[in-house]
């Protein structure tokens, strides 16, 4: 340990160059650091009711309007959000919007509570018969197919409950896409109703491919376009 003296003589020196450049870079990652747990935070804030995450309110809530950093604090952001929460941050639209998916396991619809697990059947539904129907489908022919299992679209459902609303909600979660179709003849365009960005990375085609044959008494081999689909997507999804 240095005399006294010695202490005060050496914290008179000036720093060298390579000792500024050193606090500097130390300050820097002490700031990054403090960024991204503030981004990764605002991220799991915003998206607690599966909205989509508008990348400016990420610059306006976290980094204080520096919008310098966002592409260096999202990449760190997003190895956190994945190794310690299990999430993925998918882009939506190119530097402007993302939304955050969960990359664990479906759990058993036993281990939802009732007004989720109710949510979800509904969703499953729909999905399910996107799916069967080769992934796009005009919406009118969406609901055709519900009120064969009795669900009106102006109607309360004594299961689902308020069917009209819960299904918009899809579309703003963006686990349900629409896209607007012109066709010859028409006066007016349709609407075709296919699966969104979210349902692409969090439901398993194989789950719903199986669900339908269980109710249909059907083998999933019997639907070859749909198991051949389904197979190569969970494959993937598993890489």
């Amino acid at each position: 340990m240095p005399r006294p003296s010695q202490s005060r003589a050496s914290a008179s020196q000036p720093l060298s160059i390579s000792q500024v450049q050193a606090s500097q870079s130390s300050e820097a990652v002490v700031d990054i650091t403090s960024y991204v747990t503030a981004v990764v935070k605002a991220i799991l804030n915003l998206s607690c009711n599966k909205a989509i995450i508008k990348r400016a309110d990420l610059v306006n809530i976290a980094l204080k309007g520096n919008g310098r950093l966002i592409g260096r604090v999202l990449q760190e952001a997003v190895v956190e959000l994945k190794d310690i929460y299990g999430y993925e941050l998918i882009e939506v639209e190119k530097n402007k919007t993302m939304i955050l998916c969960s990359t664990l396991p479906c759990g058993s619809m036993d281990e939802l509570n009732d007004a989720d697990r109710r949510r979800y059947i509904f969703l499953y539904l729909i999905l399910g018969y996107i799916f069967m129907k080769n992934g796009s489908v005009p919406e009118t022919i969406v609901w055709e197919f519900l009120e064969t299992l009795g669900i009106e679209e102006q109607q309360e459902h004594n299961y689902f409950g308020d069917v009209k609303k819960m299904y918009d909600s899809f579309f703003k979660q963006l686990y349900l896409a629409r896209t607007k179709q012109v066709l010859e003849g028409l006066n007016d365009d349709v609407m075709l109703i296919s699966w969104g960005v979210r349902s692409k990375h969090e439901v398993s085609k194989k789950e719903i491919l199986e669900g339908f044959c269980k109710v249909m008494n059907r083998n999933p081999v019997d639907f070859k376009t749909q198991y051949i689909e389904a197979n190569e997507h969970d494959h993937v999804e598993d890489d």
